[in-house]
């Protein structure tokens, strides 16, 4: 169905649902209290209408989880990596300071702009304690 003829009420109850899911993210200790917490909603998100908003807000969970155990320190392989979606490549080429992190995103993200955004921040003097 195209964009503009989806139903008003779905659109909302998604971006609702992804304005939850980013909140309650920021706002967590770390990625097992957003597990938790994620287990817990998942069964409610399956009462969405639309399959894809399902998928969508399912993705953003797991875009969250990965972001936040390299927030813990976690270096993610290139197959995890590629789990996420682009948004949170270019989140972790934009935020992380981690040089072994960097150098992950730069050789594996799925966009060149992404790749080239980890490789100049991996490259950067503000990184390297210049």
């Amino acid at each position: 169905m195209s964009a503009y003829l989806r139903d008003p009420d779905e659109v909302a109850a998604k971006t609702a649902v992804v304005a939850l899911v980013d909140k309650i993210a920021s706002e967590a200790s770390g990625p097992d209290e957003f597990r938790q917490w994620a287990d817990e909603v998942l069964p409610e998100i399956e009462r969405l209408p639309a399959g894809g908003n399902r998928d969508f807000i399912r993705r953003r969970i797991d875009d969250w989880l990965l972001y936040l155990t390299v927030k813990d320190g976690h270096v993610p392989t290139p197959d995890e990596l590629g789990g996420v979606t682009d948004w949170m490549q270019r989140e972790l080429a934009e935020w992380s300071r981690s040089p072994a992190v960097l150098a992950v995103v730069a050789e594996s993200a799925r966009t060149k702009k992404t790749r080239n955004i980890a490789k100049n921040r991996a490259n950067s003097r503000e990184l390297k304690g210049e």
